[in-house]
């Protein structure tokens, strides 16, 4: 049973791209003001009714090394995310979230490269996996606080087993496979103030990697043979390293249906491990095999700091500025009956939205000098996207977003300090494509 491969591995959707068509139009700039089911920031769950989304990804992931083709595999997923909230008081209002990222391919994916191929530990196995935020948010006026986990897989168990054996009755094998796949935790915070034409916003998300740890064990016992003897292989390691991240961000309601947004995103890179497999070997064969033992140093990766900027405009236009937080009028309202509720009731809710935004994603990979040859390099991701509200039908209100992202990376050449080092020289470019669609109703 096989865990460490050298197959082209896999990237993700989420903390790259954005969970909903929503957060990926803008640039995941919105830290600050999202929709009640946005994994952005846990805190915006604390809205009062029931909303279930919906949505799909696909990411073309075209990256090259030396010009050519780096077998990066394209990424796709479902995105589910369902939130319920109440008031509890007038001034007090709560909500949960559920959000989940189900890829097309498999639950959780794991790959590890020979540490000396040139590869992209950002992009080959970054969070291809099935991964669960589980929120809870409170508002107190102006002031929304939530928390929660973020669920993940590892795997583990007593490994594999191979025996072959022979007896009087002729050779036979015997083989089995104990693997498990326990949940990761880690922690999910955020803060949100609601300022009126100002939100100010922040989040925290914890580190996630599918962390491995099997023992493969073979038995020979045969008759005359020299190598009879029990091997033992261990294999340890972290696939798909996804940083702690630290963002904060801000939006304003600028007037005539327009809302931009502003976040910076500390990316904790620093902590990642070798994105390469620990393997031992414990060999009793009778003889002893001249390498038992490969470890990688760590990559010594860099802390990003990522600015995001992004626009929103809706139509039709609210005829005066609006509180972010309470949208351009809610059509689960009636119709005013009188002049004067005419005079002060709110504008009708907005009919369609386009949506922009960019990001500056610096690498946190630093110059390749040794053995060890990561490639990556600064990336700029340029987004644009759109709503339409379908209106209300079975007393359930329709939104459709969509989003198209396209990423580009600086060409980047890497020179190592001595030839015979392995791929003492390459260069790094490419880009990602991205689109995605959502699905929301909410019942208020």
């Amino acid at each position: 049973m096989g865990f460490a491969t050298a197959t082209p591995a896999f990237a993700n959707g989420p903390e790259i791209f954005g969970h909903g068509a929503r957060s990926a139009a803008l640039a995941r700039a919105d830290i600050a003001e999202g929709d009640p089911t946005d994994t952005q920031n846990p805190a915006f769950a604390a809205s009062p009714g029931v909303r279930l989304r919906l949505g799909y990804g696909y990411g073309a992931m075209l990256l090259s090394l030396n010009g050519a083709d780096a077998g990066v595999a394209d990424v796709s997923g479902i995105d589910f995310a369902a939130q319920v909230g109440a008031d509890i008081t007038p001034s007090v209002r709560a909500g949960l979230l559920l959000a989940v990222h189900l890829p097309d391919t498999s639950l959780a994916t794991i790959a590890f490269r020979p540490g000396t191929e040139p590869q992209f530990p950002l992009y080959e196995s970054a969070l291809q996996r099935t991964a669960a935020d589980l929120g809870a948010a409170l508002r107190y006026r102006w002031i929304s606080i939530g928390g929660g986990v973020v669920l993940g897989l590892r795997v583990a168990g007593d490994g594999t087993s191979f025996d072959v054996e022979q007896d009087a009755a002729g050779t036979h094998g015997d083989a089995a496979a104990y693997v498990e796949l326990p949940y990761a935790v880690a922690p999910l915070a955020g803060l949100r103030l609601n300022l009126g034409r100002l939100a100010i916003g922040a989040a925290f998300r914890g580190a996630m990697a599918v962390d491995m740890q099997l023992d493969n064990v073979t038995r020979v016992a045969l008759t005359e043979n020299p190598l009879n003897g029990t091997t033992t292989v261990k294999v340890s390691g972290s696939s798909g390293f996804d940083p702690a991240r630290l963002s904060a961000g801000a939006a304003v309601s600028i007037g005539a249906g327009f809302v931009a947004y502003a976040a910076m995103e500390v990316a904790f890179y620093s902590a990642a491990p070798p994105p390469v497999a620990d393997v031992a070997f414990d060999v009793r064969l009778g003889t002893i095999p001249s390498l038992r033992e490969v470890r990688f140093i760590e990559p010594r990766f860099r802390t990003t700091l990522s600015p995001r900027i992004a626009l929103e405009v809706r139509r039709p236009a609210p005829s005066k500025p609006v509180e972010l937080g309470e949208g351009f009028g809610d059509p689960s309202k009636s119709s005013p009956k009188t002049p004067s509720e005419a005079r002060d009731a709110p504008d009708p809710p907005w009919r369609w939205a386009v949506r922009g935004g960019y990001v500056l994603a610096p690498s946190p990979v630093p110059a390749q000098t040794g053995f060890t040859s990561y490639a990556d390099a600064t990336r700029h991701g340029i987004s644009l996207g759109g709503g339409y509200n379908l209106g209300r039908t079975l007393g359930v209100d329709l939104s459709l977003s969509l989003a198209a992202q396209a990423h580009i990376l600086e060409s980047r050449l890497e020179q190592k300090p001595i030839a015979a080092l392995p791929h003492a020289s390459y260069e790094v470019s490419g880009f990602l494509l991205h689109g995605a669609a959502s699905l929301e109703g909410a019942w208020r």
